[in-house]
């Protein structure tokens, strides 16, 4: 039989355990509910930084159209099909770079350990 010392400071010892987890986890809470606050308005700012960069893109062509007609060195058509044909290698640059990461989604350092260790070849 435990003596009742020895059963009271068991009871304490489980009850700061459980203390400590709680706060713990609030912190974690907090920290979660930060980090989902940061990421909201990183992902509003990147929005924003896209129209501002897709409205510089658009005002630089157009320079780029005006200039090419005003001076006579090509037509309308020639100028506006110049201009899409550079929006076009840009747009297809981007798609190879998403491509180039997307890769990356499909967590392939994580699926060659579990696939190591599904066949018994876990590494110490």
């Amino acid at each position: 039989m435990q003596s009742p010392m020895a059963t009271g400071s068991m009871v304490s010892l489980i009850a700061s355990l459980r203390a400590v987890g709680e706060r713990f986890l609030a912190l974690v809470m907090l920290e979660c509910q930060q980090a989902g606050q940061s990421l909201a308005w990183m992902v509003g700012l990147a929005l924003v930084a896209t129209l501002l960069a897709l409205t510089g893109w658009l005002t630089m062509l157009a320079c780029v159209v005006r200039t090419l007609v005003q001076n006579q060195i090509v037509g309308w058509e020639w100028a506006l099909s110049i201009a899409a044909l550079l929006s076009f290698a840009g747009a297809g640059g981007v798609v190879l770079m998403v491509i180039q990461q997307s890769r990356y989604l499909l967590f392939p350092a994580t699926r060659r350990q579990l696939r190591r260790i599904s066949d018994g070849r876990e590494s110490t």
